[in-house]
């Protein structure tokens, strides 16, 4: 039996205001040489530009049979991150360094903090008698993704940080009967972190201020159907959503020699008009291809792709991809 392979690839669209641009120069042999085989079978379509979930989000709760609004992917990240499995509500406390515009500010992405459990654990004892005194309950399994318990703030509306990254968060802020207790309790944390020791050693060592936090993904655990027997990838919805429905999870480097169905979630990060880089980290913190992996298990009929599921790729790549 060849095994099935889907193909999970987020953040293929550059900025919108460059994407013109950056699909002229693009050069990316290796998954042009994928689409020039396949053919287009669905496209999600939708009216509302400021969807707080990210479409490789939605795709995966969907195929899970999760809600898809809202999206309860904090549980999962949680049970990837090593949590235990209950039945709480838990929502993501995200850590984050907000930047001042001239006249908005932005939230930058998370990944680029590198935040490291010293600081972490430092950042979490100075918030420590206001969480007390709130009478929250906070899971910090990852230091740079911290859980909190029950629906303190009620049922926002939460975008999920890599949504709001490089916005203006104006658009993006919370939305809700509690909104403003979020926002007073997000400020007491802006200010009790604000020139904190950590942050003052943070700049001197050239890293990002952690000056604000992101509340998304509120949400409990539910049997949550298999995407694929074995699933590959390190985002944390993803292989939450793995432990929960039992898939075995496996490295890259394991892909020619796989039996049955698998997904793999390929990390990949769209910078502006530069080529989009498709790839992952190992254990030892070395980046990689999947091309090396793939291809030749694609010759040798070692595996066959049944579905490319890809945020923002444009009909005129794939006609561009199709010719070449």
């Amino acid at each position: 039996m060849i095994p099935e392979l889907t193909l999970i690839v987020p953040f293929c669209a550059p900025a919108a205001e460059v994407a013109d641009d950056a699909y002229r120069q693009l050069t990316l042999p290796g998954l042009e040489r994928l689409l020039a085989r396949a053919r287009e079978a669905e496209r999600e379509r939708h009216d509302d530009a400021y969807l707080p979930t990210l479409p490789h989000e939605r795709w995966l709760a969907a195929r899970a049979g999760l809600p898809v609004a809202p999206l309860p992917s904090a549980p999962y990240m949680r049970l990837a991150d090593g949590g235990s499995a209950d039945t709480r509500t838990w929502a993501c406390l995200q850590p984050v360094h907000i930047h001042a515009a001239r006249d908005h500010l932005v939230m930058l992405d998370p990944a680029q903090l590198r935040l490291e459990a010293t600081d972490a654990d430092a950042l979490r004892a100075a918030i420590a008698l206001l969480l007390a005194d709130m009478n929250l309950t906070l899971d910090a399994p990852h230091a740079a993704r911290w859980y909190i318990a029950g629906v303190p703030f009620g049922e926002l509306i939460a975008a999920a940080p890599q949504r709001a990254t490089g916005h203006n968060i104006d658009i993006w802020m919370h939305k809700g009967e509690q909104e403003r207790a979020w926002r007073k309790f997000q400020n007491e944390i802006q200010m009790t972190w604000y020139d904190h020791p950590v942050n003052q050693a943070r700049e001197a060592r050239g890293l990002l201020p952690v000056n604000s936090v992101w509340l998304f993904g509120q949400g409990a655990l539910v049997d949550a159907r298999p995407i694929a027997d074995r699933m590959i990838g390190d985002d944390a919805f993803f292989a939450g959503l793995a432990r929960a429905a039992n898939a075995t999870e496996l490295a890259a480097d394991t892909l020619a020699a796989l039996p049955a169905e698998l997904a793999y979630l390929v990390e990949s990060r769209a910078a502006y008009s530069r080529p989009l880089e498709f790839g992952f980290n190992d254990k030892n913190g070395k980046r990689h291809g999947p091309w090396p992996f793939l291809f030749p298990a694609l010759e040798k009929n070692r595996v066959k792709i049944t579905r490319i599921i890809a945020q923002g790729i444009k009909r005129a790549f794939l006609r561009q991809a199709g010719k070449r």
